[in-house]
């Protein structure tokens, strides 16, 4: 959250945390951060794996579809996470990643040991299925508020609301009324690209393990252009290419000293949204902090954050063990 206060002020103007380098007056770029977090620190590990043990996968020989009874164990944790992604989706500017890390976590605190033979990290099915559920709920809440405010959602809809600004379409309260014709032929577009995206994961999903016969230094060579070009086309600037490199940097040792990386990402995610509401909701209550528990809506909220933390804590984690072995017994 500290990281994401870097940059001007959203209220006063201030520049904070810049080291007076104006390539930092417009804050961390969320997805350099993202690409550095996440893609350094693996190229790094596939260069230190020994390559004459690693496995190499020639071909899945089980089938693509999973079975029902498979399926039917996983439902309430697909129900679960989807609601969380169309709720998250609708919060404007978190998107996939956001929702995907919720998820996850909340099927972590739903689960019952012994339900897999894999745990969380190494291949579990439950957490496969949260986040991907979540992911693909998002496309959905975070259209709400596109087409109803003239807010993106996510990255993908601020494009598309570029989009129908290019084409004099603008969202907003109206457009379900003055361009009907467009925004519902855009709503079955996304409903159908759901069906499409299913059948071409099922003829591609065997294809896709060709990358796992490509030799790792070659593959860490070839993940380490595209970061590089990809953090350079956001902003054409070479000083995302180093931030990149520092954040992929700090991301492999906070790997290695098994810091999860997960809140970090969401700190940066939300922590600017943070900044903004609280200097609104200060100014609104003349600078006194009794508004966030004063306000019903922001009382409750605070509650479930509070229920949510304690979920975590090795007390609670006891407790639950305790109960279900007293059950047991």
């Amino acid at each position: 959250m500290a990281l994401s206060t870097v940059g001007m002020d959203p209220i006063t103007g201030i520049p904070r945390f810049t080291m007076n380098n104006i390539n930092l007056f417009s804050g961390i770029p969320f997805t350099v951060a993202l690409i550095g977090l996440f893609s350094i620190p693996q190229v790094l590990r596939l260069i230190e794996k020994d390559e004459g043990n690693a496995e190499r996968i020639e071909s899945i020989k089980d089938s693509v579809m999973r079975p029902w009874f498979e399926l039917r164990v996983l439902l309430p944790t697909i129900l679960r996470s989807s609601i969380i992604g169309v709720f998250t989706g609708i919060i404007p500017g978190t998107g996939g990643d956001t929702a995907c890390w919720f998820a996850y976590n909340e099927a972590k605190c739903f689960y019952k040991p012994g339900c897999s033979k894999y745990e969380f990290g190494d291949g579990n099915e439950y957490g496969i299925a949260a986040p991907e559920s979540a992911n693909n709920a998002v496309v959905g809440g975070a259209l709400v508020p596109t087409i109803t405010l003239g807010i993106p959602g996510s990255s993908a809809t601020a494009v598309l609301l570029g989009g129908l600004m290019i084409h004099g379409i603008m969202p907003g309260p109206t457009l379900m009324t003055e361009y009907a014709g467009v925004t519902y032929t855009l709503l079955w577009a996304i409903l159908f690209s759901c069906f499409a995206m299913f059948v071409e994961g099922l003829f591609f999903t065997r294809l896709c393990i060709a990358v796992t016969k490509i030799h790792n230094r070659i593959l860490a060579v070839a993940i380490t252009i595209l970061c590089v070009i990809g953090a350079f086309a956001i902003n054409n600037n070479f000083f995302d290419v180093g931030l990149m490199f520092c954040f992929g940097i700090l991301g492999y040792f906070m790997d290695k000293l098994k810091i999860p990386v997960a809140p970090l990402v969401v700190g940066l995610i939300l922590g600017h949204m943070l900044d903004v509401s609280l200097h609104q909701a200060l100014l609104i209550s003349g600078g006194s902090w009794s508004i966030f528990v004063t306000n019903p809506i922001s009382a409750a909220l605070l509650a479930l954050a509070l229920f949510s933390l304690i979920q975590s804590t090795l007390w609670y984690v006891n407790w639950k063990k305790a109960r279900q072995s007293k059950k047991a017994a």
